[in-house]
């Protein structure tokens, strides 16, 4: 039971930051176009974003009680594809441990992706056609370090648990992207205090502790 849902967990989390890269890359594809602008000064090197270990110190308490997703092949830890870069982690509940099936389905996990991409890019054009797809959910912690929060969600609610879509915070050419879910079942018992608002203070805090390195 322990190795299914550890799977399924490496799954979802992939998934993830599949879905992180593709925001992260705009309109081109990396093999189409190479990186011929400067990043922003805020945009952290990939050699500044933390391991899985340090960003586990950086949440701030967030993951205190889940278990780590310890496996490179699954798209765990710091990765390079082309001009996109990042690095992408996944905790899960203890319950997802559990030799009982009856606790293990109730069992989640927490996927946290830090996403830099080198193409071309207009962050204000960016940001107008989102804002035109109603997209953008303002926040002022976002705002205060330069960025914005994009949601698929058109009823999204800061109150609301955070979702296996989760808000992703965008400053320039950086993208940090929260979710969180059941592995079988919707709501996770031990991932309920994780709400969007929450998400996404952590998501500015991550940011503002990287982006100087």
């Amino acid at each position: 039971m322990t190795r299914t849902m550890e799977k399924r967990a490496r799954w979802l989390g992939s998934a993830l930051l599949l879905a992180c890269a593709m925001t992260a890359c705009g309109k081109d594809s990396p093999d189409a176009v190479q990186a011929t602008t400067r990043l922003a000064p805020e945009a952290p090197s990939l050699e500044a974003l933390p391991d899985c270990d340090e960003m586990a110190s950086l949440l701030g308490g967030l993951v205190d009680g889940l278990v780590p997703v310890d496996d490179s092949e699954s798209g765990q830890g710091k990765h390079r594809d082309g001009a996109i870069y990042g690095v992408g982690c996944t905790w899960m509940t203890p319950r997802t441990r559990s030799d009982n099936i009856f606790e293990a389905v109730k069992g989640g996990s927490l996927t946290v992706g830090i996403t830099v991409s080198e193409l071309p890019q207009d962050p204000v054009e960016d940001e107008a056609i989102m804002r035109g797809m109603g997209m953008v959910f303002d926040d002022p912690r976002a705002k205060a370090v330069g960025g914005y929060v994009v949601t698929l969600d058109s009823s999204f609610d800061p109150a609301a648990p955070l979702g296996i879509v989760g808000p992703q915070v965008l400053i320039g050419p950086t993208t940090i992207v929260f979710a969180a879910g059941g592995l079988y079942l919707g709501e996770v018992e031990e991932l309920a205090t994780i709400t969007n608002d929450r998400a996404i203070g952590t998501s500015v805090a991550l940011y503002e502790a990287i982006r100087d390195r």
